[in-house]
């Protein structure tokens, strides 16, 4: 069996140019990637900067030479339980969001030993001076004006070391657990005394949305009788230009005045009643009660 050398070479060619492009393209280029920047270094001093996006010719054979990688886009970090005092001498602890960017790689790399530390502590420091004594009203509704005061105190301290502040936010608030069972019951007070202070306005407007609901009812009713009367007398004026209505009327409203339980009818008597002689003598006796008696004494 025969060994194919060409075969073998060229099985091993691929890798070996695969290799040396990598190490080629990381020992002489360096790629700089959108919103980054890359400083170079020689001997531990600032030689080169490159901000432009893209691969930038370099020789990383040279043992002084140094290549770092800064990312200049906005960032952001939370830093939580920073402690101050409001204007009644309360600590409370707050959490800060805080925005921010590299300005200046130069300056955060050589200017301070950690610029994230250095946020960090900066922060903590300046929120602790810039919020205390400030109202608890202020806090526990997030006052735009707190993020502001801040941001510009945090950024302003910041901008020494190469690093822009954006924003400054509060997240949270935290106060001692008696402080906060206080605010509690205060607020529960207050809602007590807005309660009964809504009770007592919607006690008086139904009342007085009822008296005008009377008085309106009064009006209609005083303006129905009036037309109601107006009505009759329209009424009768049209009566009265047919007489024989009009007195058929006028009698029959006469009957209607006649109360029943003072009339008093008579029929006559039936059979085995009184008669009508032995009935006008009973009259003419219960009229002259006096001759009767003296014709039965004379007799």
């Amino acid at each position: 069996m025969q060994f194919d050398t060409s075969f073998f070479i060229g099985a091993l060619a691929v890798p070996a140019a695969t290799v040396a492009l990598v190490l080629f393209v990381k020992r002489f280029l360096v790629s700089v990637q959108e919103g980054h920047e890359v400083l170079l270094l020689r001997f531990g001093k600032l030689e080169r900067r490159v901000a432009a996006p893209g691969l930038v010719g370099a020789t990383r054979l040279s043992p002084y030479d140094r290549w770092i990688t800064v990312n200049r886009q906005w960032d952001e970090r939370v830093f939580r339980a920073v402690e101050s005092n409001d204007a009644q001498g309360t600590i409370f602890q707050v959490d800060l969001r805080v925005t921010f960017r590299v300005k200046d790689a130069e300056l955060a790399l050589f200017s301070v030993d950690d610029w994230e530390q250095t946020l960090e502590s900066t922060t903590v420091h300046e929120a602790a001076a810039t919020l205390a004594g400030k109202d608890r009203a202020q806090f526990l509704s997030s006052a735009p004006e707190l993020s502001t005061a801040l941001a510009a105190s945090v950024g302003e301290a910041m901008a020494a070391y190469g690093i822009e502040v954006g924003d400054v936010r509060i997240c949270n608030v935290e106060f001692r657990p008696e402080v906060a069972r206080q605010m509690f019951e205060a607020v529960a007070a207050k809602l007590e005394v807005a309660k009964a202070e809504c009770e007592e306005r919607g006690r008086t407007d139904a009342a007085l949305l009822l008296a005008r609901t009377e008085q309106q009812v009064a009006e209609l009713e005083a303006r129905a009788k009036t037309e109601n009367l107006k009505a009759i007398g329209r009424a009768y004026q049209e009566l009265r230009c047919r007489p024989e209505i009009f007195e058929a009327y006028s009698q029959l409203y006469r009957l209607s005045q006649i109360d029943p339980s003072r009339v008093v009818s008579f029929d006559g008597f039936e059979d085995g009643e009184l008669s009508i002689a032995a009935l006008v003598e009973s009259d003419l006796e219960r009229e002259h009660p006096t001759n009767s008696h003296r014709s039965n004494g004379a007799s």
